[in-house]
């Protein structure tokens, strides 16, 4: 059996992508400018709260606590939790989709089509409310991030498996397109052939 080489690459590369958005989520969204008040410690926000060494698995603030005096920003950050759980969800579901694509069902490239779209919509809302976090005065007590954070890795990894979403939508949608191509020119020759 011959495997389409446009359906690997969207195999590996959503497999990539899942990766990606698992591993960053956990990890700091915001890091703190000065690390040298702390030492050789770092302060870092990740969507679930606040942690004195980004490495470190305890928090110090939940994300209650540490945006209690901005209602706002916790409602960001509620939004951006519960959008990168559903994220990990739609690019899983992807990949897996993707993998049956690849071995029995030629028909599912529709459904990792609709999955991709999905996938960029829920992960632009968690980067989307993370960079209005960052550039944003929500009021005097809570200050756009920006003036005592950068960005983190954890978002650069959340936005790198959003442009590899969006490459393999394109890559899956000229394969959906072409294919469909294929099999009309296929059905219109066989009844020409009667």
């Amino acid at each position: 059996m011959a495997y389409n080489i446009t359906v690997i690459v969207y195999v590996v590369v959503q497999f990539v992508a899942f990766l990606l958005v698992l591993v960053g989520t956990p990890l700091d969204i915001f890091r703190g400018v000065a690390p040298e008040i702390l030492g050789h410690k770092m302060v870092c926000v990740t969507l679930f709260g606040l942690k004195v060494d980004c490495y470190n698995k305890t928090y110090l603030e939940s994300t209650e606590e540490l945006w209690a005096e901005c209602l706002n920003r916790l409602n960001r950050f509620h939004a951006a939790q519960a959008f990168a759980i559903i994220s990990i969800l739609v690019y899983f579901a992807a990949f897996t989709f993707g993998l049956l694509l690849l071995f029995c069902c030629p028909c599912l490239r529709w459904v990792c089509l609709a999955l991709n779209v999905a996938g960029i919509l829920t992960l632009c809302v968690v980067w989307a409310a993370m960079v209005v976090t960052y550039y944003t005065d929500d009021s005097a007590d809570c200050v756009k991030a920006k003036d005592e954070f950068t960005f983190g890795i954890g978002f650069d990894l959340l936005m790198t498996a959003w442009c590899l979403d969006i490459i393999n939508m394109i890559v899956m949608l000229c394969y959906a397109v072409i294919n469909h191509a294929v099999k009309e020119n296929e059905t219109n020759h066989t009844r020409v052939g009667k």
